[in-house]
C-alpha cells in the first residue's frame, strides 16, 4: 500500500509524527473521508491540506538477458499553518533503490528537501513533484519518471495499460476503529515502461512493467499496530493483486487490514482480512540493522482459488533512510508462482516491509 503505505504502502514517518505533535495547537489538517470523491487527473496533484502524502512507483525492467526491479518514491510532509503568512510548509523526501536481480545485488540513496530555493516541491495545481533532479510528472496520457545518483541512474515513460483502481470504498482506505484514521488510495496497477537505466558505469536500454500508488491522509497507526506488510503482484494472466496486513505487537493481524484484486478488464473486487491469509515462510536477518524480515510467503484467496508463493528476488532489500524520513524498512523485488482456479500461474511483484527494525507511528 508502498505503498500503504501505505499503502502502503501505501508510509509518512516518526519524523512526521513528530511536526505533527509540535504543531497539534495549529490549524487542523484535513481527513481521508468516504465523502471525498477522487476526481482524476485531478488528484493527481499535491494535497498540501493533509498531513502526508506519497507517490510510490515500483517494477521490473529487463535488458536482455539481466533483470532489474526498481523503486522511486516521493513524498511530502506538512506542517502546521504559519500564524505569520497563512500558508502551509511542507518538506519533501525521496527514497531510490535498484535491485540488480541477475547479479543479487541492491543499491538505494535518498533526499530531502524543505524546497525553500525552489529545489524541491509538489505542485496542487498538475501533477509534478521534484527533488533536485529527482522527479515524477504526467506527461499527457503517459508519465515521465527520472533520478540519477553518482552510481546508479533511472529514466522511464509511463503508459497505462489499465485505469486507475480506486482501493477500499471508492478510494477511501481505512486503517483502524477511527474512522479518520484512514487514507485516500489509488494504483496504476500495469505501466507499460520503456527507458534507460544506469548502473556503475554501465548504461542499459529497458523495458517492463510497474506500479504506481498514490496516497493522502492525516492519521497515525493505532496504537497497538506496530507495522505493515504490503505486497503488490502482477500475474501472468494480466490481473493484479494488492494486500496490506498491519500488525499488532503480539503478532496478530488487525481486522483493518485489506486488499485489492483488479481483473483484465481493469474492474476489481474489494478484499477484507477475512478473504486472504498470508504465511510467512522463510526469514532474513539483516546484517546492517539486525531486523529480522519474512523474506518468502504463501499467500491464499480462497475465494478465488488462488494459492501464491512469493519470494525475495534478493534477500537483502532493506533501506536505512536516516537522512530522510527515518525509517528503516525492507522494500523488495519478489517473483511470483503458483495457482489460480487450478491453472499454474506465475507473476512479479513488491513487497514493504515496516515494523521491524522499529515501531512505524503514522503512515
Amino acid at each position: 500500500m508502498r505503498k500503504f503505505l501505505i499503502g502502503s504502502s501505501l508510509f509518512v514517518t516518526l519524523l512526521a509524527s513528530i511536526i505533527y505533535t509540535a504543531c497539534a495547537k495549529k490549524e487542523p489538517f484535513s481527513f481521508a473521508s468516504p465523502q471525498y470523491a477522487i476526481s482524476l487527473p485531478k488528484d493527481h496533484a499535491a494535497h498540501n491540506d493533509f498531513r502526508t502524502e506519497w507517490w510510490y512507483y515500483t517494477g521490473h525492467l529487463q535488458s536482455g538477458e539481466r533483470r532489474f526491479g526498481y523503486e522511486l518514491t516521493f513524498f511530502r510532509t506538512a506542517l502546521a499553518i504559519e500564524e505569520s503568512d497563512a500558508t502551509r510548509k511542507q518538506i519533501y523526501f525521496a527514497h531510490f533503490a535498484i535491485t540488480d536481480e541477475s547479479n543479487k545485488k541492491f543499491y538505494h540513496a535518498e533526499k530531502q528537501s524543505r524546497g525553500n530555493f525552489g529545489d524541491a516541491g509538489a505542485s496542487e495545481r498538475y501533477y509534478k513533484t521534484f527533488i533536485g533532479n529527482w522527479s515524477a510528472q504526467d506527461l499527457g496520457k503517459y508519465q515521465l519518471i527520472q533520478a540519477e545518483t553518482d552510481s546508479f541512474a533511472l529514466a522511464l515513460i509511463l503508459e497505462p495499460a489499465k485505469p486507475p483502481v480506486l482501493h477500499g470504498e471508492n478510494g477511501y482506505s481505512r486503517k483502524g476503529r477511527d474512522p479518520n484514521n484512514a487514507s485516500m488510495y489509488y494504483s496504476y496497477t500495469r505501466l507499460k515502461s520503456t527507458g534507460a537505466l544506469s548502473l556503475n558505469g554501465e548504461r542499459f536500454t529497458v523495458e517492463g512493467e510497474s506500479w504506481k500508488d498514490h496516497e493522502f491522509g492525516s492519521s497515525v497507526l493505532e496504537e497497538n499496530v506496530v507495522g505493515w506488510d504490503w505486497f503488490s503482484i502482477q500475474l501472468s494472466d494480466t490481473t493484479e493483486l494488492m494486500l496490506f496486513n498491519l500488525r499488532f505487537a503480539d503478532g496478530a493481524n488487525s481486522p483493518y487490514s485489506s486488499g485489492t484484486m483488479v481483473f483484465k478488464d481493469g474492474a476489481s473486487e474489494k478484499f477484507s482480512a477475512e478473504d486472504f491469509k498470508i504465511e510467512v515462510r522463510k526469514r532474513y536477518v539483516s546484517k546492517k540493522s539486525g531486523a529480522e524480515y519474512p523474506i518468502q510467503w504463501t499467500i491464499s484467496v480462497p475465494k478465488l482459488s488462488m494459492l501464491l508463493n512469493v519470494e525475495a528476488t534478493v534477500e537483502d532489500q532493506e533501506l536505512l533512510t536516516e537522512e530522510s524520513t527515518r525509517v528503516t524498512y525492507w522494500e523488495g523485488s519478489t517473483a511470483v508462482s503458483g495457482t489460480k482456479a487450478g491453472v499454474a500461474i506465475s507473476g512479479r511483484g513488491y513487497t514493504e516491509l515496516t515494523g521491524y527494525a522499529k515501531k512505524i507511528a503514522t503512515f
